[in-house]
């Protein structure tokens, strides 16, 4: 009998090979040839490195893991999540495992030969805290799928109906989501044959000249939160608002023709609703409102305008917002972050599950605070602002923003609504 008569060919057992083959084109940049494959989400934890935030890749910047999970928390809730590529360099030699099958316009398409062990080869330039999110999540949700199943599988054994019902549920949901990691992919840049110096540079140049998106650009933008929601709609129907908020810039300081940033206006918002401290959690942003919510921060700015003249003044174009800043304390976008803080604590009643109101007695006894303040918002600051402690100098125009010193000087001025400013 022929010894290999019965062996059997294993030579399309990718496994054995070297790589695994993707489609992928090529291109040149920089003098450098770049390749762009697309690698499905799911696999990123056995393709990619993945950062460590205890140890920095050489090369790179510390991985923030509370940003990558917020990440892959925000991947995991929005179905339509978009982003950029993720950026790669690599010294192993993929032209040599690049077969081109066609060419048009200087670019090169093609099946390339991935080695198998590309998450020790590859170096990340751009994208850390998207692959470590993607990973964190991947790991939850096949962590979740595991108990699920274990559940189902004890209740199935009790006869357990109302468990087997629920649990069945969970795993479905599960199912659905571990087949979006599946079928969701993610673009790759590889730029083939960069030296550690290169890397470093180009790395260095990236963070040098990547222009980062402002939180006013944001809050224009994103309009899945609530609070950016009423944000934009109070700077389009609050008549001290209107136009006089810098949807660019996260300041408006010195000669801005600006009163206010978008920033600064979301801030706000945030503190009229939630006060301050305050937290925005997933349950009030499921369960309010923004029509209710938004009259809530109207409230706020109307009993400003009502209580101090030169928030008056400023709409009704009488003082520009440049001479505002010169004169007044109410000119700083913190002391309004701090009256807002005040005005929730006094005036705003938050019922469970329910969209937050104003109360007519809470609003009364807000404005009457606002007008026994009003006559001590003056620059230089008195002796008495000073005197609280949250001026870090006697030539300040505003006071410290650290969130400590928020937090105390909002509940002082809150206090006054039932006592004099400043009383000993």
């Amino acid at each position: 009998m022929n010894g290999n008569a019965d062996v059997k060919d294993f030579s399309r057992l990718s496994g054995y090979e070297s790589g695994k083959k993707i489609k992928a084109s090529r291109y040149k940049l920089g003098g450098k040839s770049v390749f762009i494959v697309s690698l499905p989400l799911n696999l990123i934890s056995a393709h990619l490195p993945i950062p460590d935030p205890d140890e920095p890749f050489e090369g790179n910047r510390r991985v923030n893991l509370n940003h990558a999970k917020k990440f892959g928390e925000y991947w995991r809730q929005e179905e339509r999540c978009i982003t950029a590529p993720l950026l790669f360099d690599t010294m192993h030699p993929l032209s040599s495992e690049f077969e081109v099958e066609g060419s048009a316009g200087g670019i090169d398409f093609g099946e390339l030969l991935l080695p198998h062990n590309s998450n020790q080869v590859l170096d990340i330039l751009d994208g850390q805290h998207r692959i470590l999110g993607w990973h964190l999540i991947s790991g939850q949700i096949n962590k979740e799928m595991k108990e699920a199943r274990s559940n189902l599988s004890r209740a199935t054994s009790a006869n357990e109906t109302e468990s087997i019902i629920l649990w069945q549920r969970r795993v479905d949901e599960l199912r659905a989501e571990l087949q979006r990691l599946e079928t969701n992919f993610v673009t790759l840049q590889i730029v083939e044959g960069l030296t550690v110096e290169e890397h470093e540079q180009v790395f260095a140049d990236i963070v040098k000249y990547a222009k980062g998106i402002t939180k006013s650009v944001t809050v224009r933008f994103n309009q899945r939160e609530i609070v950016n929601q009423i944000a934009i709609e109070a700077m389009d129907t609050i008549p001290l608002l209107e136009g006089r908020t810098d949807f660019e810039k996260d300041r408006a300081t010195g000669s801005s023709e600006y009163l206010i940033s978008a920033k600064n206006v979301a801030d706000i918002v945030f503190h009229t609703l939630v006060g301050l401290p305050g937290r925005m959690t997933a349950k009030r942003e499921k369960n309010w409102q923004p029509a209710p919510a938004c009259q809530v921060v109207t409230s706020f700015f109307h009993t400003l305008v009502d209580s101090f003249p030169e928030l008056q003044q400023v709409q009704d174009e009488e003082l520009q917002p440049k001479e505002l800043r010169e004169k007044s304390l109410l000119g700083s976008p913190t002391v309004l972050r701090c009256l807002a803080g005040a005005f929730h604590g006094i005036a705003v009643v938050e019922e469970r599950d329910k969209t937050p109101h104003v109360t007519p007695s809470g609003q009364k006894k807000a404005e009457e605070l606002f007008k026994k303040l009003s006559g001590h918002m003056s620059l230089p600051i008195s002796d008495e602002w000073f005197a609280t402690g949250y001026f870090p100098e006697k030539t300040s125009n505003a006071p410290s923003s650290k969130t400590q010193d928020l937090n105390g000087l909002t509940k002082l001025i809150a206090s006054w609504a039932d006592s004099e400013p400043f009383a000993s």
